[in-house]
């Protein structure tokens, strides 16, 4: 199998293994946050209000009874229990988005943990046929040495929390 196809499989089952945890009451919240995400959604609840409101109005000029009178209690109570439910659903989807980043971030972690030693081992491989190869001079190269030499990975975010630590 060609490498690019092989990653893009890769990426592909990461992506179906997020989708099968999903429950389908996430399914719903997802749809629902990408629908009112929509410019359309703006407009139809803007649209709503102003109707209710206008129509409020228009009702006592015309002598009918209005369903309620300004500061429109109603209004205000279904305005607030609709923005803490969109609210509510935006931190569903959210978390849902952010276990997603988490795998990809864990992936990205591994696949650049992995890389890194692998260049460690070429370099101690090239360093090795340097040193065997008799057409090529013998000489002792500290960098090489150094970069053929895995990271200690539990040092280095040591080191980052010192840094972080002291900061201001």
């Amino acid at each position: 199998m060609d490498p690019e196809d092989e990653t893009v499989d890769q990426l592909a089952r990461l992506y179906d293994r997020h989708d099968q945890r999903t429950t389908r009451v996430q399914r719903l919240a997802n749809r629902v946050t990408a629908t009112l995400g929509l410019p359309l959604s703006l407009v139809v609840i803007s649209g709503l209000a102003i109707a209710w409101i206008v129509g409020n109005y228009a009702a006592r000029l015309l002598g009918s009874p209005a369903l309620e009178q300004f500061p429109f209690p109603h209004l205000e109570f279904i305005s607030t229990v609709s923005a803490l439910l969109v609210a509510l659903l935006i931190l569903t989807t959210q978390r849902h988005g952010e276990e997603l980043a988490e795998s990809r971030a864990q992936l990205t972690l591994h696949i650049a943990m992995m890389s890194e030693r692998k260049i460690a081992k070429v370099i101690a491989l090239l360093e090795e046929q340097r040193r065997d190869n008799p057409m090529l001079p013998s000489r002792t190269d500290a960098e090489a040495i150094d970069m053929a030499t895995p990271s200690d990975h539990d040092s280095a975010l040591g080191r980052i929390a010192e840094v972080t630590d002291n900061r201001p």
